[in-house]
């Protein structure tokens, strides 16, 4: 059965086998890109596979910070993970509790400052982030801020945003 573009059928299988083997929830998820020096066009590239194939993405810094603005610039990928990792975990979570959405769309809005970037300051970099989500539903206000939280406690990319993650980073000279 599919509610809000979301195989419930397949997503009830996968929180099952999470439920029976913890494990089977684990994940790994890898990007490899590289820095396109002596090319012209955007200054990075990755080809990111997927399920059913790959695609090739190109980011590029702006050109106040040196680059060419030629391509999206990386904090954008990373709002729009944001965006729409929350949309997909609400859209799934309403499904999953019979509330069907006949649209849904989110915005998120951030404030860039840049000093820190810069050496030049120890000011956040994003502050002010905004994820305005618009659902129309025939669900009552109650049902939709449920969904909202549950997807507030849910959302990976919201995790990332609200609990300390520190990579380990590596760099090997060659």
């Amino acid at each position: 059965m599919e509610v809000n573009r979301v195989n419930l059928d397949a997503f009830d299988r996968t929180v099952e086998n999470a439920e029976k083997d913890p494990e089977s929830a684990l994940k790994t998820l890898k990007v490899e890109g590289r820095w396109r020096i002596g090319e012209k066009g955007p200054q990075f590239e990755s080809e990111l596979k997927y399920e059913n194939g790959r695609m090739i993405l190109y980011a590029d810094e702006p050109s106040f910070l040196g680059g060419g603005g030629m391509s999206v610039n990386p904090i954008q990928y990373c709002l729009f993970g944001i965006a729409s990792c929350f949309a997909a975990t609400f859209a799934k979570w309403a499904a999953k509790e019979g509330v069907e959405l006949e649209e849904l769309a989110i915005k998120v809005e951030a404030d860039l400052d840049m000093s820190l970037s810069f050496g030049v300051s120890d000011n956040p970099i994003l502050r002010n982030m905004t994820l305005d989500l618009s659902a129309k539903t025939e669900a009552s206000d109650a049902e939709v801020e449920r969904i909202r939280q549950m997807t507030v406690e849910r959302c990976p990319a919201y995790y990332c945003l609200t609990k300390p993650i520190t990579p380990k980073i590596i760099v090997s000279k060659e």
